[in-house]
């Protein structure tokens, strides 16, 4: 595909672009999802293409695949300046932090910290699993919850997580241990959440949750465009960057408004798998979720005002998954326009 151009543009040379992506393998990749044949096999169109994604990551802060989930192609440069991509997002959360967001970041972005933070809103047990140390904890953990959730500490989009299971290790923590902590890796375990029937109903394989965008203003904490984040068959996670799917919900009702995405371009009216619609359904419990995201954000340290939050319902109520400086891409694509403005606003505010 435009080899041409991909040759100017490589020169021997990895260009890793924000949230850790190679730059050139990103634009290829999204490019197949999003283009037909037609338009891959004509070089002409394809240069034109690929300089325009590489003008936009400059100008504007998109990367490809929110380049075309945005719809660039079709959009004016005043559109497209509207948009919050990633970059521009994270941007602004650094300045607002005032040099010190390496620290508060990682409050959120290390899971082990977030809970020590936030323990009492998880309505399940967890243990660290960083240095032999913690061996004692969770040998205890394990005993109690034989089959449970690892995370890697400083993972993101689902990746490195799974669901384990001590007859895999013969009952022998000592394996299961080491297993985790091989070459010093870092974890956090989680006893398993027993899924609400009403969410695993889009899909029974993960655990499907809310991403909650939480902004803390001076006059109290704004929901800000949450998203129900649902899995395809077989996954146990339900992030897009994993193929998992997304609708918007209205903030007041809980209701949602939209029709399904995935990151990969598609539009769908119901699960894909399950076939059960999005539009028009009721997230269940919806004002305890939305008191549960504010106290939950007020139990934070004052500097995150911002924070995304994941929450699952639990047959014993709502649980916090985890939290992050999620992306606003999901909000974007559901209702097809820039949030800007209003994020900013907010954050001002």
């Amino acid at each position: 595909m435009a080899k041409r151009q991909l040759g100017k543009m490589r020169k021997g040379k990895h260009i890793i672009i924000h949230g850790d992506y190679d730059f050139l393998p990103h634009i290829q990749e999204n490019c197949q999802y999003f283009l037909n044949k037609e338009q891959m096999a004509d070089n002409s169109y394809m240069d034109k293409i690929i300089l325009d994604i590489v003008k936009s990551y400059y100008l504007y802060g998109t990367n490809a695949n929110e380049y075309f989930c945005y719809k660039f192609p079709e959009k004016k440069a005043s559109e497209r300046a509207t948009y919050l991509p990633r970059l521009k997002k994270d941007t602004m959360l650094v300045q607002q932090m005032q040099g010190k967001h390496e620290y508060y970041f990682g409050q959120i972005k290390d899971k082990n910290k977030f809970y020590e933070i936030a323990k009492c809103f998880f309505g399940r047990e967890a243990c660290r699993v960083e240095k032999d140390d913690d061996y004692n904890g969770f040998a205890l953990f394990v005993n109690n919850h034989p089959r449970f959730f690892a995370k890697p500490t400083r993972g993101g989009c689902g990746k490195g997580i799974e669901i384990l299971d001590m007859t895999r290790f013969e009952g022998n923590p000592e394996d299961a241990f080491n297993y985790l902590r091989e070459e010093d890796s870092s974890y956090i375990v989680e006893e398993i959440i027993e899924q609400d029937a009403r969410i695993a109903a889009w899909n029974t394989s993960s655990l499907n949750t809310i991403r909650v965008p939480s902004m803390r203003t001076r006059d109290g904490v704004v929901i800000f465009f949450p998203s129900i984040r649902i899995g395809r068959a077989g996954s146990i996670v339900d992030n897009a960057g994993a193929g998992g799917t997304f609708a918007g919900i209205d903030p007041k009702t809980g209701i949602i408004i939209t029709d399904g995405f995935d990151k990969r371009g598609h539009r769908f009216t119901e699960h894909p798998d399950s076939h059960k619609p999005y539009k028009g359904e009721q997230i269940p419990d919806w004002d305890i979720l939305i008191d549960f995201t504010r106290r939950l954000h007020e139990t934070m340290p004052e500097q995150h005002k911002y924070i995304a939050f994941d929450l699952a319902l639990s047959t014993k109520g709502w649980v916090v998954v985890e939290a992050n400086w999620g992306e606003l891409s999901m909000p974007q694509v559901e209702f097809g326009r820039g949030l800007y403005k209003e994020f900013k606003t907010l954050l001002d505010s």
